[in-house]
């Protein structure tokens, strides 16, 4: 992870210069990335830039102006790779281009509108895991860029929604989107939807802030909604807000242990969140979720 996030810090920067950079340059602008010794700093650079290369990523080497005497530093050009469907700062791309290239789709190719907003790479390199992919996904990603309304069937009722976000989610497609009929957000299951997607002409203004969702836990992606209510014992209950972030709806107790309420729309995710507690965790509300739990610790006994 921390090699990750190097090479993110390391594409935003140079995406973002206006002029080419030095390698002093780049240890200056993300501290903490390097190791201290100007050696061990020449290696992992190296080692980056090859990575770069690897990934697809157009690093130019030029030289920097006014230098004296003249010095070569480093950039890469948005106009090189970038897509003009998405407005996207250089974090963003940064972040695409990476995960296009880490994370492979099955069937994909280099024409998909994945790999347009992450950067068109020649040859993909072995990946660190294969997702798999549903065939409307494509029409989503579409509607989501061109901001254009969707019709579908959905459970034997014709839907038309306004499409914000398609999210990986234990082990499923979802597509989060304004439904017009039901005037709020809806998730649905991509390999539930009932024939093809219909891409109307019809645009729409975004109805929310997509960045409410960026962070979401992924029991919170599905369908039946729950409102759970888990009590954390002191020990647990730092790390659990941390985790969860901003976005945690809590109440803290005199005893330091906190009441989380948590929306859950997939129980058997949330479950492993629960177990990983151990016993410093206890489900109070709703009783068939307690249940449940009481039931699971019935049978391991």
């Amino acid at each position: 992870m921390k090699k990750i996030e190097r090479l993110l810090n390391l594409i935003a920067a140079l995406l973002a210069t206006e002029k080419p950079l030095s390698r002093h340059e780049i240890r200056k602008r993300i501290p903490g990335a390097y190791a201290d010794s100007d050696e061990a700093f020449r290696r992992t650079f190296e080692r980056d830039k090859d990575d770069l290369r690897a990934l697809g990523l157009p690093l130019s080497l030029k030289r920097i102006p006014g230098t004296d005497p003249p010095l070569d530093g480093y950039r890469i050009l948005r106009s090189d790779y970038e897509a003009d469907h998405p407005i996207l700062d250089a974090e963003e791309i940064a972040a695409l281009h990476l995960a296009s290239n880490l994370i492979h789709l099955t069937g994909d190719d280099v024409d998909s509108p994945f790999y347009k907003m992450g950067g068109v790479i020649q040859e993909k390199p072995p990946s660190l895991i294969e997702i798999p992919s549903e065939t409307l996904i494509e029409t989503c990603v579409n509607a989501i860029l061109e901001r254009l309304t969707i019709l579908f069937s959905y459970k034997n009722e014709m839907r038309k929604v306004n499409p914000q976000r398609v999210v990986f989610s234990g082990g499923k497609w979802y597509l989060i989107a304004y439904d017009n009929g039901r005037q709020n957000i809806r998730h649905f299951r991509i390999d539930r939807i009932e024939g093809e997607i219909e891409l109307t002409s019809e645009k729409y203004e975004s109805n929310y802030e997509v960045s409410e969702i960026v962070q979401e836990p992924p029991w919170r992606f599905g369908e039946e909604e729950k409102l759970v209510e888990l009590k954390i014992d002191e020990t647990h209950a730092a790390w659990t807000l941390e985790t969860l972030g901003e976005s945690a709806m809590y109440e803290k107790l005199d005893d330091g242990s906190i009441i989380l309420r948590e929306t859950v729309r997939d129980w058997k995710i949330f479950c492993t969140f629960i177990f990983s507690f151990l016993n410093a965790a206890e489900v109070l509300k709703p009783p068939e979720c307690r249940e449940a739990i009481i039931d699971w610790l019935e049978l391991m006994k």
